[in-house]
């Protein structure tokens, strides 16, 4: 087992893997003009990969500012952390 494996989330994999996919996201660094389609997200390590012109880029997810679905419905990604508030309601219900 690696320290990865043994590594709790710090993303909440059970909401992400519930969404429709595939995601875009919209990242604080280039304000509201582009959608970049997430190619995968790490929920141990806060990172995700976006597909920027046919290149993988890796990011932190604290970058994304907005996420959307493949419903076109649009996510905050601080609820995706596991110590978000909606966590915390998700627990309670």
């Amino acid at each position: 087992m690696t320290a990865i494996e043994r590594t709790p989330e710090v993303l909440r994999g059970d909401y992400i893997n519930s969404l429709p996919q595939p995601f875009f996201v919209r990242l604080y660094m280039t304000g509201d003009k582009w959608w970049w389609p997430v190619y995968d997200i790490g929920t141990n390590v806060p990172l995700l990969r976006i597909d920027v012109c046919g290149k993988l880029q890796v990011l932190h997810f604290s970058e994304v500012a907005e996420i959307r679905d493949d419903d076109g419905c649009f996510h905050n990604p601080d609820d995706w952390w596991t110590d978000s508030e909606m966590e915390a309601r998700y627990e309670r219900d």
